[in-house]
């Protein structure tokens, strides 16, 4: 079978047989059931591949690769990809006032982050204080770094920080812009995951590439049903498609947003936060697509 034969999520669901090969047996196991294709294991394969790779003397992971933000723009640029613009890098928060000098709104976030942890959006309202889009509500400086000092001591990221350009979703409305993540394999996106900002936290919708809601067992305490679907699926699906395919890696999570000025890449996620926790179901259904896509190397 190859990834573009891999049907979608809900046809899976629906009708099992559709991939009867990933129960498939051999003799030579003299009658042991097979072990079925995992996607928590084929990430835990390409952990410990990255992590040998960093171990050697001039050799450099993907892993690292996808969090240089200079690597990853100029890749996105030769294929005509938007990106978010960096308008400060790499600062210490006790630097915060100083960096946000001359900047009239922003997104702060930690460079090294495995969630939407410590994400803030803001609009300047005078020299201390800003609104916050996720809050819905005006924050002082000083507020803001209570917030984020505990985000870091509560999640244990490291004291480096950046601030991006502030994106408006299509609306144009001052709200945070919806993040659309979407787990890629090697040119082929098997499902979408949809995180909305707001003030009483974050909310998930998971959809399959053909934009199907659907369930994978993971935040199922925290998905809503009411979240909108993106206005370009189209669109959004073609740029995570087109540059998961320039990719060397087997797997790669493709973060976009759909905005007011079009679809602007967020990351590359190499190695996604809880990325085991996903039902068996589900794990399974990704897992063959790796495993589809790591014959490809």
């Amino acid at each position: 079978m190859l990834l573009s034969d891999m049907p979608p999520f809900h046809a899976y669901i629906s009708n099992p047989a559709l991939l009867a090969w990933v129960q498939a047996s051999h003799p030579a196991r003299k009658g042991s059931p097979p072990t079925l294709p995992s996607f928590r294991a084929g990430l835990d394969a390409l952990v410990r591949r990255y992590q040998r790779e960093a171990l050697q003397p001039k050799g450099t992971s993907f892993e690292r690769l996808s969090v240089d933000r200079a690597w990853v723009n100029a890749q996105m640029q030769a294929m005509g990809v938007a990106t978010a613009r960096m308008l400060r890098e790499d600062f210490p928060l006790q630097h915060l006032r100083d960096s946000l000098e001359g900047i009239d709104a922003c997104v702060i976030k930690p460079r090294q982050a495995h969630s939407s942890r410590g994400v803030l959006s803001l609009k300047r309202m005078d020299a201390i204080t800003f609104n916050c889009l996720q809050l819905r509500r005006p924050i002082r400086l000083v507020e803001i770094l209570e917030h984020l000092y505990a985000e870091m001591r509560e999640h244990q990221f490291p004291n480096h920080w950046q601030l991006e350009e502030l994106l408006l979703p299509p609306s144009g409305l001052l709200r945070p812009v919806d993040d659309f993540k979407f787990y890629a394999f090697r040119g082929h996106a098997a499902m979408i995951l949809q995180v909305a900002r707001g003030q009483h936290g974050q909310r998930y919708r998971w959809y399959d590439r053909d934009w199907c809601p659907i369930d994978t067992g993971k935040y199922d305490g925290a998905l809503d049903a009411t979240l909108l679907p993106p206005r370009n699926p189209r669109a959004l699906l073609a740029v995570a498609e087109r540059v998961s395919a320039s990719l060397s890696v087997p797997f790669c999570r493709i973060d976009l947003y759909e905005t007011y000025q079009g679809v602007v890449l967020g990351e590359l996620t190499a190695v996604p936060g809880t990325y085991h926790a996903f039902s068996d179901q589900a794990d399974t259904y990704l897992g063959a697509f790796f495993e589809l896509a790591s014959c490809l190397e």
